[in-house]
């Protein structure tokens, strides 16, 4: 009974492996058709389209208003913490796929930093690594299969995860086997509190950046689709643009909060010529009124000639009058 148990918790587990495992043969079987380089594999766009819009709407109607009230009250050295800790959480896959990948000098430099960060920047809250020169990295089980020969695969949009290819969906699968977050025994509701943290605090911090897609992108789905195949493609062949260059986490946050502050300033720029065209507006509406008054005015004046003009013409008819009263007169003596 008490190996059936065992059986039965190993299942999902085995499983999973053997999802990797039919994944990682079916990538390679596709390597024949691997798309030549520069090129991308879309054959999905139909389907991509519409879970992008599914996905574009969900952020924009749910996931940022959230973050963005969440930035308002959230100070910056708080969410530099949070950034902080999950990334920690994030070294131990990228140390592991490192490894994996053979790039064991790094491997064990990224083992380093999740030491450091964990015992001395007090659980990760603090990247203690970085200031002592520790190079962050960023490996996932998607890039590994990539050094391990397995074809890029055509292009997907998944519900919630966003763009992928079908070789980093695999890697989604393997490094789910390694992250902290899912391999450290913790209550589901525990588990789930973090990663909903994890994905708004990084919601939170990327709105500068969705305001300037948004407001620069004619073709969103396009866009993101070119910029995330050209930055995996980067990862997985470590060029110089792809390596991560270390930088302290309170600076990028500042610059993200300068480029919303901009966007706010442009908001109210937009405002003031809102208001300076009312103003422009209430100028003609005055002209108006004034050319309106100026031509009452004058209607006024010419009202008043043509009273002038009656009373040139009652004077001589009053002397005419006159002179008939005289001739009257003398008719009668």
């Amino acid at each position: 009974m008490h190996n059936h148990r065992g059986m039965k918790k190993r299942s999902p587990r085995l499983i999973r492996a053997l999802c990797i495992l039919f994944a990682g043969i079916f990538l390679s079987a596709c390597a024949t058709t691997a798309p030549t380089a520069g090129s991308i594999s879309d054959p999905l766009e139909s389907v991509n389209r519409a879970v992008f819009s599914f996905n574009d709407k969900l952020d924009r109607y749910a996931l940022k208003p959230v973050a963005t009230g969440y930035k308002k009250i959230t100070p910056s050295i708080v969410r530099v913490g949070i950034n902080n800790f999950f990334g920690n959480l994030g070294d131990v896959s990228t140390a592991a796929n490192g490894i994996l990948q053979g790039k064991f000098r790094q491997g064990l430099s990224d083992t380093a930093r999740v030491a450091v960060n964990t015992f001395i920047g007090i659980g990760g809250f603090i990247d203690v690594a970085s200031q002592l020169e520790f190079e962050k990295h960023y490996e996932d089980f998607g890039q590994t299969l990539g050094v391990w020969g397995v074809a890029e695969g055509p292009f997907i949009v998944l519900p919630f995860f966003g763009p992928q290819t079908l070789r980093s969906t695999a890697g989604l699968l393997g490094d789910s086997h390694i992250e902290p977050l899912n391999t450290i025994t913790m209550s589901d509701n525990t588990r789930r509190s973090l990663i909903a943290v994890n994905v708004l605090n990084a919601r939170a911090n990327l709105l500068a950046a969705s305001s300037i897609m948004d407001s620069g992108a004619l073709d969103p789905y396009r866009f993101v689709r070119d910029r995330y195949i050209g930055w995996r493609r980067t990862q997985i062949h470590d060029k110089p643009q792809a390596k991560s260059k270390t930088k302290k986490s309170t600076r990028e946050l500042d610059e993200l909060d300068e480029l919303d502050e901009l966007d706010e300033l442009d908001e109210l720029d937009e405002l003031d010529e809102l208001d300076e065209l009312d103003e422009l507006d209430e100028l003609d509406e005055l002209d108006e009124l004034d050319e309106l008054d100026e031509l009452d005015e004058l209607d006024e004046l010419d009202e008043l000639d043509e009273l002038d003009e009656l009373d040139e013409l009652d004077e001589p008819m009053s002397e005419e009058s006159k002179e008939l009263e005289l001739l009257d007169e003398l008719d009668e003596l």
